[in-house]
């Protein structure tokens, strides 16, 4: 190896040392062996809530458990089957509301390889029970579905965003500004019985595999995903419900970035007091970066790009806006087959204020999406750990 390429590991490891000592502590989660594809939330009182995966041949299971101080509840299932589809960018997770949770998965439909539907199934504290599993979206469409973003709303109520395929290979008329079939963006409101209050197409075409992420502004939800034009240029937009009427998607920043394909590298969004923050990975001209954009305005306008990270970064980034104004964000440094989990914390004005090594893990997809969240301005990190039989992973940052 060049020493070129060498120093950076060799400073890498020497600081995470002094970072996990100071400032990281390992938490414990009750989730065992050959578990994987991990997510991260918090409630309104400081509560987290860890969901995760565990896969036995061909059943795959989704469990959780929440952390109170330092005493992890039990592993509670939620729901279980031998249809689901599951994989390392596109998988289930919980959400929690001011009076109950809503968790999702993807089911397959028939016995096309991405042919699978949106199911979700909801949980009113006051009653202790989930209910019924149910497909989302209506079109009854053999097709892809997935994707999915949840944000918790008032009065029980869940907000989901997803990528909807019903047009994929199907001739349609649009009435947007993308005149051609293919991937859409969906979203609705349900409320905590899981009834459809509201839904709606918020692009007529996207990115087949991106992430979405979403975020509750001062002003209302606000979605961010990988748009994709006519002329295969794949950029992160944002769309904003005001006042009951989504806005046109714009782009957050015009990398321009041309790619036949999709990068399976999904944006972030998280909002806070007057900050929200979109974050995403591009790879222009073959070389990758992770940047940042700050709005001050519940993402209508935003600022110049803030590079975190290029060059050794594959992305899978994770963001989340922090109650002292400030924000961290978490992305993959890679080298060859390694991997290098890093988290940094930024102020309002975008300045880095410090930079964490959390874990070395490895670059391949098996390592999955790392997930971020806080409360007050400690960070908890999820992850899975894959250096024998995969294990999830959770990390307290405190600030």
């Amino acid at each position: 190896m060049k020493l070129r390429q060498f120093l950076p590991l060799v400073l890498a490891a020497l600081f995470a040392q002094d970072a996990i000592a100071a400032d990281v502590e390992f938490l414990h989660p009750p989730a065992g062996k050959q578990t994987s594809l991990s997510r991260l939330t918090t409630d309104a009182g400081g509560k987290l809530y860890l969901s995760w995966v565990r896969s036995s041949g061909t059943r795959s299971s989704l469990y959780y458990a929440s952390l109170a101080s330092t005493e992890w509840s039990d592993a509670t299932l939620i729901g279980t089957g031998e249809d689901w589809f599951v994989n390392w960018a596109d998988f289930p997770f919980l959400s929690v509301n001011d009076t109950g949770m809503a968790a999702h998965w993807l089911q397959k439909s028939s016995g096309g390889t991405y042919d699978y539907d949106v199911v979700a199934t909801f949980y009113r504290t006051a009653t202790a029970q989930w209910s019924e599993p149910e497909i989302i979206h209506s079109d009854g469409v053999s097709a892809e579905h997935g994707f999915v973003s949840m944000l918790p709303m008032s009065n029980g109520r869940t907000f989901i965003s997803w990528l909807d395929g019903r047009y994929s290979g199907q001739s349609k008329t649009h009435t947007g500004a993308h005149a051609s079939s293919g991937m859409t963006l969906r979203a609705g409101i349900f409320s905590g019985e899981g009834e459809k209050t509201a839904v709606w197409e918020l692009d007529d075409l996207v990115c087949d595999c991106c992430q979405t992420s979403s975020a509750m502004t001062g002003s209302g939800p606000v979605v961010v995903y990988r748009n994709r034009t006519t002329e295969e240029v794949r950029d992160t937009y944002i769309t904003r419900l005001v006042d009951g009427q989504w806005s046109v998607p714009i782009a957050v920043h015009d990398d321009n970035w041309q790619i036949d394909g999709c990068p399976v590298n999904g944006p972030a969004v998280s909002s806070g007091g007057e900050l929200t923050v979109v974050a995403w990975f591009t790879a222009k001209n073959d070389y990758p970066k992770v940047s940042f954009v700050l709005s001050q305005d519940d993402g209508e306008t935003f600022g110049a790009p803030v590079i975190v990270a290029e060059e050794t970064t594959s992305g899978r980034i994770s963001l989340t806006v922090l109650d002292s104004g400030g924000f961290a964000i978490s992305w993959l440094e890679t080298l060859g087959a390694s991997g290098t989990l890093k988290l940094a914390r930024y102020d309002q004005q975008g300045e880095m204020i410090e930079s964490l090594v959390i874990a070395e893990t490895k670059s391949s997809r098996r390592s999955g999406f790392p997930v971020i969240t806080s409360h007050g301005d400690d960070v908890y990190v999820t992850w899975t750990d894959i250096q024998e039989k995969p294990q999830v992973r959770v990390a307290r940052v405190r600030f």
